[in-house]
């Protein structure tokens, strides 16, 4: 790439990160969301490790733990297609429809530890997202 087309891109990259900036704090907010949450529950039921057989803080600790299992790896996706120039819009979309499905999974993780159409829509979504900017970032032509 020569300086005329990095020029060009230059504002392209400069909004995508702007909005990974946005997805990547909303996740944070989420993740910060569902640690309070085990965290008022080991106080509740007095459990310091693990879960003490109690099926609300084994499934608030499954919907934090998955989070942390999903969330990194999607922002360094969307982190990377933003600074390859993903198409405007993209990211947008892409970030609202992976942030739906994280929040999708932990709300029916929280309604049941079997499964559930939140769960695994929201399961759906996030690799759907994550699929779609692999993909993208290993044939950069396919939009």
């Amino acid at each position: 790439m020569n300086i005329s087309e990095i020029a060009f891109f230059a504002p392209l990259i400069r909004h995508n990160l702007i909005v990974v900036s946005w997805i990547l704090a909303v996740a944070t907010l989420g993740i910060l969301f569902l640690a309070i949450r085990v965290i008022r529950l080991r106080w509740r039921h007095r459990t310091g490790i693990g879960h003490g057989d109690h099926q609300d803080l084994e499934r608030a600790i499954r919907a934090h733990a998955n989070a942390v299992e999903y969330v990194p790896l999607a922002l360094l996706l969307f982190l990377a297609a933003a600074l390859t120039s993903a198409p405007t819009g993209e990211l947008e979309w892409l970030g609202a429809i992976f942030l739906v499905g994280r929040t999708l999974h932990a709300i029916g993780l929280t309604i049941s530890s079997g499964a559930s159409r939140q769960r695994m829509l929201g399961m759906l979504l996030t690799f759907g997202v994550m699929i779609f900017l692999a993909l993208e970032l290993l044939m950069p032509g396919l939009h």
